[in-house]
């Protein structure tokens, strides 16, 4: 599908997705975000470089290097822009992290957006929401002991206690869960922060998986949102991941930026 012309700026996108997924640790440089929280996802222990940092670039580089080191934490930059053309510019700060000698981080990712109204589709906000597939979501408030140990985030086997509460830093989150034989076998949430829907966290059991249990979470999720007034939605999925995008593809979303990270080198490490 192609890119959402309705969409925001990047900027703006980018600033409204940070206040779904708030660190608990934040500091302004400029118009930049600095976030740190215990190293658990790249959105709550990078720096948002949007807007002017009100210093020069080198400078704004350092400043960053020694806010993350203080706090055990490796300096990473997130690097967002607009999907692969020829005729864009190379970004200057990108660039000087490349001649800094910082590492891509595996994992590029891109940022879909959709109108929430049009993923809901046959989804209803209530308790007990049947997706587009009929599949029954139940939604929550806050995340049980069963979500918790179904989200595996990157392939993790336990969350850390961090994860905990980022999953409920928006102004407003659901938690959406689908089960079998007793057994919580998918789970995404929604947020509502910024006028907009933030949907993250969709993991289902790889033994569960081709039954449409993704799109159902991803149907019931944008309609919970919608009753709370939020007109679109957004979403982050690695750029490599071809089957969460056609999924969510055939939800309606399209593709309107890409961002990748840059993690400082370590020192003392070999080259």
């Amino acid at each position: 599908m192609s890119a959402d012309h309705s969409a925001p700026p990047i900027a703006s996108l980018e600033r409204i997705a940070a206040a779904h997924w708030q660190a608990a640790d934040q500091a302004a440089l400029g118009e930049w975000l600095l976030r740190a929280d215990g190293g658990f996802t790249g959105r709550a222990n990078s720096a948002l470089p949007v807007g002017d940092p009100g210093m020069p670039l080198v400078e704004a580089v350092d400043r960053i290097g020694q806010w993350y080191l203080h706090r055990g934490l490796p300096p990473m930059i997130v690097i967002p822009g607009p999907l692969a053309s020829a005729a864009q510019p190379p970004d200057p700060l990108d660039t000087l992290l490349a001649a800094r000698g910082w590492r891509v981080r595996s994992g590029p990712a891109v940022v879909m957006t959709a109108q929430t109204g049009a993923v809901a589709g046959r989804g209803q906000g209530a308790d007990r929401t049947p997706g587009a597939t009929g599949v029954p979501v139940t939604l929550a408030s806050r995340p049980d002991a069963a979500w918790l140990a179904r989200y595996h985030y990157r392939g993790m086997a336990e969350l850390p206690a961090s994860a905990r509460r980022l999953l409920q830093s928006a102004p407003w989150q659901a938690f959406a869960s689908v089960e079998d034989g007793g057994q919580t076998i998918a789970v995404g949430r929604v947020s509502v922060a910024a006028g907009w829907a933030g949907i993250t966290a969709i993991d289902v059991a790889p033994e569960h998986r081709r039954r449409g249990l993704g799109t159902a979470l991803t149907r019931a999720l944008a309609a919970e949102a919608a009753g709370r007034g939020a007109g679109r939605v957004f979403l982050q999925v690695e750029e490599g991941n071809v089957a969460a995008r056609a999924l969510y593809e055939r939800c309606g979303f399209a593709t309107v930026h890409r961002y990748h990270y840059r993690v400082a080198p370590v020192p003392g490490a070999p080259s």
